[in-house]
């Protein structure tokens, strides 16, 4: 279809689903007993099947289970991915990475099978408040571990600092009164360039958040999730990746409630560690970034409130950089990348303004 918007044509393709146009074994992957050559004998002929994800023309995940309870991961891609997603699963597995090993696959399809793995996300504990929670020091090691991992012939990604420049371009196309905050994000992203061109070159996960983690209730870390993105990039990006999604959602809970109160204490906890790793000054701006892509999000799913949920994510990132800012946009002192309370003293990871949307 073609449409005319602002003077600009734009295109949009559309099917039925599941007849991806692109991910071409999706509709064999979501059919009852279109995939038993692959899984039957893990799951038994026919397994029940439910999508956990789908991003059209780029990759679906359905898990499949049997009349006995047994379960496997089918992903869908496009064929011509499948050899590159099985090769990042089988670098990450040669470092000692707990990832999903590959029992099978059909290179026509574009079809995966992945082991399941035992425990819950991380997500899905802080949502329900269960104990289990992966200590700073145990993300840490394990991003050194991702980083180990050979980077040869991987990709190479630009970044979250430099994503960061077009996000704030498009939240202020939604968001103008945020115009002087993003102008003043943008300046310090694009300062820290240098920075990040000296420091990456080795291997990333590249979307590295809450959920991409199995943990057991120990919290011990059992799975590592979404191998679709890594490339060799920036290492204090999986870092940031991960503090800004759990600061994002902690914004977003009533800062009276317990499991709040658990949960800026963990990103607090995190934040401190990433900055002994990392330093400071790169933690902080590369988080900044990340807030700004996920500001995005309110907006795009039309969250109740978005225009205060926007402000307030653009007010965290801002209060990350400020320390970092002078008049010209380059260095300034120190700082541990908190958020002091004018009235109390305390330092906190996020905005005071946090659980108002």
């Amino acid at each position: 279809m073609v449409a005319e918007a602002d003077g600009v044509e734009l295109v949009a393709s559309v099917w039925r689903w599941p007849f991806d146009p692109v991910v071409v074994g999706l509709e064999d992957a979501v059919t009852p007993g279109r995939t038993d050559d692959l899984v039957g004998s893990i799951t038994g002929a026919r397994p029940a099947v439910e999508v956990i994800a789908y991003r059209p023309t780029e990759r679906a995940v359905v898990r499949l289970t049997g009349a006995d309870g047994a379960v496997a991961y089918l992903k869908a891609v496009p064929p011509a991915l499948l050899p590159e997603l099985v090769d990042r699963h089988e670098r990450l597995l040669a470092v000692g990475l707990p990832v999903p090993e590959v029992l099978a696959t059909d290179p026509v399809r574009g079809l995966v099978v992945l082991r399941a793995l035992a425990g819950t996300t991380f997500r899905e504990r802080i949502k329900a408040d269960l104990p289990g929670w992966p200590a700073p020091a145990a993300l840490g090691d394990l991003l050194e571990r991702i980083h180990r991992a050979d980077p040869t012939g991987l990709a190479t990604r630009a970044g979250r600092v430099a994503d960061g420049i077009g996000h704030a371009q498009l939240v202020a196309a939604v968001a103008p009164e945020l115009g002087p905050a993003l102008d003043a994000l943008t300046t310090r992203f694009a300062a820290e360039a240098e920075a990040v061109a000296a420091r990456s070159g080795v291997a990333v996960h590249g979307d590295l958040h809450e959920g991409q983690l199995i943990v057991d209730g120990e919290g011990s870390v059992t799975g590592l999730l979404d191998l679709d993105d890594l490339a060799v990039g920036d290492p204090v990006d999986d870092l940031a990746t991960l503090i800004g999604h759990l600061r994002f959602r902690a914004g977003g809970l009533d800062v009276a409630s317990p499991a709040a109160e658990r949960l800026h204490g963990h990103v607090c906890a995190l934040h401190d560690h990433a900055a002994t790793l990392v330093g400071a000054e790169a933690i902080d701006v590369a988080v900044a970034a990340v807030l700004v892509g996920l500001a995005t999000g309110p907006y795009r799913v039309q969250h109740d409130g978005w225009p205060e949920r926007v402000a307030a994510v653009v007010a965290d990132a801002t209060a990350l950089i400020e320390p970092w800012i002078d008049m010209r946009g380059f260095s300034a002192a120190p700082h541990d990348g908190l958020t002091v309370d004018p009235q109390s003293g305390d330092r906190h990871p996020l905005p005071l303004t946090k659980g108002r949307a």
